[in-house]
């Protein structure tokens, strides 16, 4: 069995909690089954909404525009204001107006609108540069993170539109976003190889979700197919401690099926994780990113020259579903091979599948197989439950914890 043919069966789109995501268990665990393996399916419910009308106009011009989903609904005209950048706010005023963001709505910005009582957002998609007929106009929703500064109207309109809008300097704006809440059932797919060790489990993690638009080859069909690939390869390599496999669902969401696992499974004896977010890429190169003690890059560096593979190792927290395990103080690392910047995209509909090769999937996962074996199949285990203070500052940070 190849396991890079997974790449190719997963080639479409794959939101989570839809009748694509039960087509994407399907092809998985039939792959599975071929090895020989058993599976179960574990569910947890997702937050959503259905947009129903969306409308942006201007001076009787309608613009073509997207509604956050979870971001409540608005009819009215609203007076329009044109931030460039947050410290604007410290010379307009932004109460009860809609809010032309020209810079990237961050967290840190809608939590700033929000405080000043900003009563509707736009936010903007993609270049200048772009074809509308090719391009497709971003689908954006907010999270918890969000709701917890309140809930805004949030609307998404394309780069040159509001090069337009801005060039006319218009005064009024009129808004609509009519859409119901909802609540959507995602899974996790887990499988186990039981080890002689069962207390000390290392877990191996790779989400098969896509966003809208995209057929999610790169990201991250790759990654569930890197994980399957090391699930063939220790089904006959026996290891001496226990494997888990997660194949997890809506991480593109706000890594909610990583959440959901560790929120049922805190109690359990898991060491390890490995995520794999993106490999296969041609025009790229290999990382590591650890969230645990220094001494894991130190091994992971020695051990790359040792065998020839190179890969930049660095510290910190990486936004896939190694976090919420390390969130709960197991060490985590999450390899990818990572596009450059002229190179293949994700979250769009470029990301078709095109640029990838068997070459550089097997090169990432025979890295992974040697790591990981050294892990698992030590006397005793090399990686202590430790999670350095710096690395629990900077998993709050990430999560938007305020911390003393």
């Amino acid at each position: 069995m190849n396991s890079f043919n997974l790449v190719n069966d997963l080639s479409f789109e794959r939101l989570a909690g839809s009748k694509d995501e039960n087509k994407a268990i399907s092809i998985i665990t039939k792959y599975i089954n071929e090895l020989g393996g058993t599976y179960q399916l574990e569910d947890f419910i997702i937050p959503h909404s259905k947009v129903i009308e969306t409308v942006l106009k201007i001076n009787d011009r309608i613009f073509e525009a997207t509604g956050f989903k979870r971001s409540g609904n608005i009819d009215c005209e609203l007076d329009l204001v044109i931030l460039d950048d947050i410290d604007m706010l410290d010379y307009v005023s932004v109460k009860g107006k809609a809010c032309l963001v020209l810079c990237n709505l961050t967290y840190k910005i809608y939590e700033e609108l929000t405080k000043h009582d900003v009563r509707a957002i736009i936010d903007i998609s993609g270049s200048l540069y772009d074809d509308k007929n090719i391009t497709d106009l971003e689908e954006k929703s907010l999270r918890d993170r969000h709701l917890n500064f309140g809930q805004t109207p949030c609307f998404t309109i394309r780069a040159i539109d509001a090069e337009h809008i801005v060039a006319s300097n218009p005064q009024k704006v009129y808004l609509k976003l009519t859409q119901e809440e909802e609540s959507l059932t995602s899974h996790n797919i887990i499988t186990e190889i039981t080890g002689e060790i069962t207390d000390e489990i290392v877990c191996f993690t790779a989400h098969y979700d896509s966003v809208r638009f995209s057929k999610g080859c790169y990201d991250n069909a790759t990654g569930s197919a890197t994980i399957l690939e090391l699930y063939k390869y220790f089904l006959a390599n026996k290891p001496k401690r226990t494997l888990r496999f997660i194949w997890c669902g809506a991480e593109e969401m706000g890594l909610l099926g990583s959440k959901a696992y560790m929120e049922k499974h805190i109690e359990d004896k898991i060491r390890l994780c490995i995520n794999v977010d993106m490999t296969a890429v041609n025009l790229g190169h290999d990382i590591c990113c650890v969230t645990g003690e220094s001494k894991i890059s130190g091994y992971i560096e020695l051990l790359s020259k040792e065998v020839g593979f190179k890969i930049k190792v660095s510290e910190g927290v990486y936004s896939s579903d190694s976090t919420p395990f390390a969130d709960k103080g197991i060490p985590a690392l999450s390899f990818a091979r990572l596009s450059n910047s002229f190179g293949a995209k994700i979250h769009s509909n470029k990301d078709n599948g095109l640029f990838l090769s068997e070459k550089y999937f097997y090169q990432t996962a025979d890295f992974i197989k040697v790591f990981a074996s050294h892990m698992i199949n030590a006397k005793v285990f090399p990686i202590a439950k430790i999670m350095p203070t710096k690395m629990k500052e900077e998993i709050d940070k990430y999560y938007g914890r305020v911390t003393k």
